[in-house]
């Protein structure tokens, strides 16, 4: 189980809301809180569900967009949720912490008159989790120059590789670069992971425990400064395994990353050969093959 509450803390830290708040109906304030997350994955979706219970519904359709859903968990499912996935999160575990404290002021009182105080203290936490959410850790270009000195600092423990595969699934994209170099006379491709977040706490994580390298990105019209972290290559090869019992919806992709990487040629021996010539012919059509795979699923999100 503690595999299934950091996976979906990773998810949720990519693509969840944690929600409280209140609205006013003609006689009372009522107050609420729920745990949401929109996508357009729905076996996942389906998965949180039978997990935590809820509710899944199709959002409105929009033009030119995949079919996405809505699962929502309220009352003490939201409860539970909260408090199985709160060891495990990363960027909103502050705002998680205000999610349970916030629930441990909402009773039942029969219409009872409630005391000012608990009033002041529910409008503070939801204060609070705005704040979290719309003004605190965003990244900026120093935060991102301050993590080069700090790779691989931290061994992984082992709900960090489904917490990965949560956020990956979310939130990353699988990808093999292709490109043809000036001085040489063979394409290049490599492996590699993409993350992407607008929130600092992500990246000094992901970077102290599986290496790789974080890339600012500058505010552009209405967009945040972010980070896109990644990693590649061999070193990508090594995470894959330990990742890949717990993706959901990107497993398929994964494994096309796992056989592009088996196709890399020993060194040693006779290049030159004719022997060598048509094995190499043979492993550059199965690559195409897999970039052509990749690409497919990248597109459609599936293969």
């Amino acid at each position: 189980m503690n595999n299934k509450n950091a996976y979906t803390a990773g998810y949720i830290d990519g693509d969840g809301c944690l929600y409280i708040g209140k609205y006013t109906n003609k006689t009372m304030t009522l107050y609420e809180y729920s745990i949401q997350i929109v996508s357009v994955k729905k076996p996942v979706l389906d998965g949180f569900k039978e997990t935590f219970g809820g509710s899944l519904r199709m959002k409105p359709r929009k033009p030119r967009h995949k079919d996405a859903f809505c699962w929502t968990i309220k009352n003490t499912n939201a409860i539970k949720c909260a408090q199985c996935i709160c060891p495990y999160l990363v960027d909103k575990i502050n705002q998680c912490e205000i999610f349970i404290k916030f629930t441990q002021l909402i009773t039942g009182n029969l219409f009872k008159t409630v005391d000012e105080s608990l009033i002041e203290e529910r409008n503070k936490l939801i204060e609070l989790i705005r704040k979290d959410r719309h003004m605190n850790n965003f990244i900026t270009k120093d935060d991102i120059e301050a993590l080069k000195d700090k790779k691989l600092t931290i061994t992984p423990t082992e709900t960090d590789y489904p917490y990965l595969a949560g956020l990956i699934d979310s939130e990353g994209c699988f990808r093999i670069k292709k490109w043809k170099p000036k001085n040489k006379p063979n394409n290049v491709y490599t492996i590699t992971v993409e993350i992407g977040n607008t929130k600092l706490p992500i990246m000094p994580w992901l970077i102290k425990r599986f290496g790789g390298s974080a890339t600012f990105i500058s505010a552009r019209g209405i967009k945040r400064s972010s980070a896109t972290w990644s990693i590649s290559a061999a070193s990508l090869y090594d995470l894959l395994p330990k990742i890949r019992p717990f993706l959901r919806s990107k497993k398929e992709i994964c494994d096309l990353l796992i056989e592009f990487q088996q196709t890399i040629l020993p060194n040693g021996g006779d290049r030159h050969s004719e022997l060598f010539k048509a094995l190499f012919e043979k492993r550059i059509e199965i690559r195409e093959r897999i970039v052509a795979e990749v690409h497919q699923f990248n597109h459609k999100g599936s293969l």
